[in-house]
């Protein structure tokens, strides 16, 4: 069934009554002179873009659609055609093709854009064609299968939580029983507050018997409720059941498409996808230290059991963590992901040893103590992307590494206070003493003054860009006030995702 609609579905312009004036093919399809006309001009093109049926007229002679074209040039308010065919969401376009890749329905313009390298049938001749060779309806049955178990297995949880809620509903009288004598309870025992302190300026014989029957009072006991432990266990099986109800409803995430996990939510949802079938072009892991993932090495070991390509994982929190704290299982991370990490972000030590059993091209190094250093010049890969100096590290470290013919792309320091501008500045003196040769900051939870931002500016003025917090007015007025010719980027999301 051709569909009709406003606007062309090749070049998406509207129908008027000039080169976009709606023409219909032979085979009953829509487009406009414009793109007919340049589909005509080659031999190759000259088919339907929809159905591929040869255009056997020039545009000159193809019927105009006038009922297509808005009356005074104004925009029709909606398709021509059934108002109970389903559109596309997107564009507000027949869904006049399946996507067989992804089992579903598509318009044409997603056929061409979205679901370009899949594989697309046009809905009339699927359905007319039920002994398709490449097996699209077999392929439709799984799918419903698939769909049927899986909303089979949304109710029965449903179902399970409902019979938790009305279990936990019925033990409500119990509960409020007990929570009223501890009502009664706290006001006996403010009242007894009350009087112990009136009894310090006076204590007479009546007052000394109150006493007396205050210090009996005086145990705590929240009294006994045998139904807490049967309360607690249906809330815990509550909970558990909501998060599998919640992963199995959860909105899956898109086909051939980057994957960002930034939290646990969302590790939750790429599985979920996962599981479904569902593969990203990229799946990039980041985990920052204003927003940490718990669990990151259980979820990348999940998320490496379902996802067949590479992992992209930045472990910001660990390469930013302060000064003498432990480096929270990245060892063993880089170890059980060996060969599906595409960069490392960890001390120069794990890299040694990562070195022979890897091919990962993109080292980020983090640096503790001057045998850190040590191993770094040790490394045969000489181009650094990222370089972390956690105080501590000797000032030298940069003639260290310049001598030893390492590049550093970007250099960090967390946690810099005014009387470690001297420090940073002797680090970097190697690789900013050429006016040609510029330098890239990374700044996370400084606690810079407005003066250490400005001596910071003052002694390496070869900044090129300086990536800070969130609302670090100290540092962006500095850098207007004394190098202009910086650019001052806050550490977000999309920004550090520039980083690979």
């Amino acid at each position: 069934m051709a569909s009709a609609t406003i606007e062309c579905d090749v070049c998406n312009e509207k129908f008027d009554s000039g080169n976009h004036k709606p023409l219909c093919l032979a085979c009953g399809h829509t487009f406009c002179f414009s793109c007919i006309t340049r589909l005509c001009n080659v031999r190759e093109t000259k088919n339907c873009p929809k159905c591929r049926e040869p255009i056997s007229q020039d545009a000159d002679q193809l019927p105009v659609i006038f009922a297509l074209i808005p009356t005074n040039e104004e925009s029709l308010p909606s398709a021509v055609g059934s108002p109970s065919e389903a559109l596309c969401p997107q564009h507000q376009k027949a869904l006049d093709y399946l996507c067989v890749d992804c089992s579903e329905s598509v318009c044409f313009t997603c056929s061409r854009g979205t679901h370009a390298t899949h594989k697309i049938e046009m809905t009339d001749d699927l359905l007319q064609d039920t002994e398709n060779v490449d097996g699209v309806w077999a392929k439709i049955r799984s799918t419903l299968q698939k769909k049927l178990d899986s909303v089979s297995s949304v109710v029965t949880l449903s179902d399970g939580l409902s019979g938790f809620i009305d279990d936990i509903i019925k033990l409500k009288p119990d509960f409020d029983g007990w929570r009223d004598l501890l009502l009664a309870q706290k006001v006996s025992t403010e009242q007894d507050l009350k009087a112990w302190n009136a009894s310090v300026t006076r204590l007479d014989g009546i007052k000394r018997l109150d006493c007396k029957e205050i210090l009996c009072r005086l145990k705590l006991n929240f009294g006994e409720n045998g139904k807490l432990p049967e309360i607690k266990a249906l809330l815990d099986a509550a909970a558990k059941t909501s998060v599998s109800l919640e992963l199995e409803t959860c909105e899956v995430m898109p086909i051939g498409k980057p994957w960002i996990i930034a939290s646990s939510d969302e590790g939750e949802r790429a599985l979920a996808s996962l599981a479904s079938n569902r593969q990203p072009s990229r799946l990039v892991v980041l985990s920052t230290h204003t927003r940490p993932i718990p669990g990151l090495g259980e979820l990348l070991s999940r998320l490496a059991a379902h996802h067949t390509g590479d992992i992209s994982l930045l472990p910001l929190d660990f390469f930013w963590r302060p000064a003498g704290e432990a480096e929270g299982g990245m060892g063993t991370i880089v170890h059980n992901l060996r060969g599906r990490l595409t960069a490392l972000y960890c001390s120069p030590y794990i890299v040694q040893l990562d070195l022979y059993h890897s091919t990962i091209k993109k080292y980020n190094i983090r640096l503790d103590c001057p045998s850190d250093v040590l191993w770094f010049a040790k490394l045969p890969r000489r181009t650094i992307t990222n370089v972390c100096c956690a105080k501590g590290v000797p000032n030298n470290v940069g003639t260290t590494l310049k001598d030893s013919g390492v590049e550093v792309t970007r250099w960090h320091f967390p946690d810099l206070k005014d009387q470690d501008v001297d420090w940073l500045s002797h680090i970097l003196s190697s690789y900013s003493d050429n006016r040609h040769q510029s330098v890239e900051l990374v700044l996370p939870r400084d606690h810079l003054s407005a003066v250490g931002a400005r001596q910071l500016f003052q002694k390496i003025p070869n900044i090129r860009v300086l990536y800070h917090e969130p609302n670090a007015s100290h540092l962006t007025a500095a850098c207007r006030d004394v190098h202009a010719a910086a650019d001052c980027i806050e550490l977000s999301t999309t920004n550090i995702l520039q980083w690979i």
